[in-house]
């Protein structure tokens, strides 16, 4: 089993980081100081996709300080996800991975 952490700045604190290196996953994790790197911000679709559209739809109304809410609002937002969005998300992925390709890894917009 693998672990996949993204890039986000509160998942990478030291006490995160050494528990994943030392007591879980060995070197069965991905992150960006894991042993398999994540991938540069923008070849992921979480990264450039599915993060910002969640937060779109679960905050398009203003949040209760309530953890229910929040996990009823997220639930909702996947769903609500169409098979066509989807699509679209994986066929931009694929161009970016192309971009990327000819650019030989170098950073691109």
């Amino acid at each position: 089993m693998f672990f996949q952490q993204d890039g986000c700045p509160g998942a990478l604190l030291l006490p995160l980081l050494s528990e994943l290196a030392q007591f879980r996953f060995n070197e069965h994790w991905i992150g960006r100081d894991g042993p398999i790197l994540w991938p540069r911000n923008g070849l992921t679709i979480l990264d450039f996709y599915l993060w910002g559209r969640l937060r779109q739809i679960i905050y398009r109304e203003s949040l209760k300080n309530d953890e229910e809410q929040l996990k009823t609002r997220i639930q909702n937002a996947v769903k609500s996800l169409s098979i066509e969005e989807i699509r679209n998300s994986f066929n931009e992925f694929r161009a970016r991975i192309e971009i990327c390709a000819e650019k030989g890894g170098a950073l691109f917009e």
